[in-house]
């Protein structure tokens, strides 16, 4: 069986279109059967591997508004976290600032745990979990709200959205770990990075005792890289108290953390005065339209994704161009193979390759339709003379009298006048 080219380059490049923050088809993930259960990708499965880290071992996570990012962290033999992906959010509503009341459209700030019964594999946004708002600060200040989610589909009213794609990993690393034996995993939910300068353009806000205080908690994870252990006492956050409230925390993480905030002190007092105590946060529309523009005009953010990969089911329904391929070399095996009877393997493929080759496919049909505009217009019949049959002359007929119309045969014939004889007795009025 003889394949041309392009029927190579079609079964090669027929993978789902993808685009950033969109459905299940858009990002290529429509063929993932079993959303649950469905295994990390290659990919990220080596990672951990290079990491020493196991797939079971528990999982801690980090949001940051300002920045719209995500973390996922693991543990590792020592119980130390570390970062194994990264995921854009791309959509949280609202401002800066924490939730304080249902349908204020704000999404949580705060210290939450997720456990195994607040995650929902029958989401309307492809997978979803809840965060577990409102926590015991929460209801310390008589805070309302309920469902405030982590989930897909790249929409929010309070919850913090990420693609599906990445909602496909992050649920699969919290199943993994619910699977190891974690009982719940904590969620750290800031503002923006608690760094120096980003508390000093903010040190008039309303806000800004409240972030002082997840400040301590977000301290002691960059000290330690271990989640800390979190209460509330007298209406504030607690961290790695031993014994509760009124309790000490532990003397060598308190030299640490002494060690730490004098450092923090010293680059606050230089990042104060550089930014004015007047700053104020762009509105919602505002950060919005500006996002939207940023899209339309096709800028990339620069946080990293570890979702930026195509992901395919292994136990899903195959066809010609459910697959993904690395090369146009691998496209033409891969045909070749389906003429043998050899299944294919399951590949990933990074999206930056995907819209790669879409380009290429479009500028591709884009030449093949200008070529047959061509040639349809060099197929336009021109008038000749035909080969067979001798070329005849014209002739000029006689001419014949035109019919008369059809009302002239009733018309009354008028018959012309006598000529008229003169007399005259002048004779030279007499015809000659």
């Amino acid at each position: 069986m003889r394949l041309s080219f392009g029927l190579v380059l079609a079964l090669g490049l027929g993978l789902g279109l993808l685009t950033s923050c969109s459905t299940e088809e858009t990002l290529g993930i429509e063929h993932v059967s079993n959303r649950v259960e469905h295994p990390l990708p290659a990919k990220m499965r080596q990672k951990l591997a290079s990491m020493n880290l196991s797939m079971s071992s528990p999982i801690m996570m980090r949001i940051f508004k300002q920045e719209a990012v995500m973390e996922v962290w693991k543990a590792n033999s020592q119980d130390r976290y570390q970062l194994v992906g990264t995921y854009p959010i791309c959509a949280w509503s609202g401002q800066l600032g924490p939730k304080k009341k249902e349908g204020d459209r704000q999404a949580p700030e705060g210290f939450y745990d997720v456990t195994p019964a607040r995650m929902n594999p029958r989401s309307g946004y492809y997978l979803s979990f809840d965060m577990g708002y409102p926590n015991k600060y929460d209801r310390a200040y008589g805070r309302s709200g309920r469902n405030l989610m982590i989930h897909g589909a790249c929409s929010s009213s309070g919850c913090y959205s990420i693609s599906d794609a990445a909602v496909l990993q992050v649920y699969a690393f919290a199943r993994d770990a619910f699977k190891g034996g974690q009982k719940s995993f904590q969620i750290q939910a800031f503002p923006f990075r608690m760094t120096a300068e980003n508390m000093a353009k903010h040190r008039s806000s309303e806000h800004y005792a409240f972030w002082q205080n997840l400040k301590v908690g977000y301290d002691h994870f960059e000290i330690t890289h271990r989640p800390p252990v979190v209460d509330v006492c007298s209406k504030k956050y607690v961290f790695n108290q031993i014994g509760g409230c009124n309790s000490a925390t532990p003397p060598a993480l308190t030299a640490a953390y002494q060690s730490y905030t004098k450092t923090y002190d010293t680059a606050f007092n230089v990042a104060a005065n550089k930014y004015p105590a007047t700053w104020k946060d762009k509105a919602e529309w505002d950060r919005k339209a500006e996002e939207r523009l940023a899209r339309r005009m096709g800028k990339v953010s620069n946080t990293p994704n570890d979702a930026n990969y195509v992901v395919v089911d292994p136990t899903a329904k195959r066809s010609e161009t459910s697959d993904s391929v690395a090369s146009y070399s691998e496209a033409k095996k891969k045909i070749d193979d389906k003429v043998r009877g050899i299944r294919p393997t399951v590949e990933y493929i990074s999206v930056a390759e995907v819209e790669y080759r879409k380009k290429l496919e479009a500028e591709k049909a884009k030449e093949t339709e200008k070529i047959e505009q061509r040639l349809a217009r060099a197929r336009i019949p021109v008038p000749e003379a035909n080969p067979v049959k001798p070329v005849m002359q014209a002739y000029a007929a006689e001419e014949k009298p035109a019919d008369a119309p059809f009302w002239k045969v009733w018309e009354r014939k008028i018959k012309a006048a006598p000529p008229v004889e003169v007399t005259s007795a002048d004779p030279e009025a007499l015809p000659v």
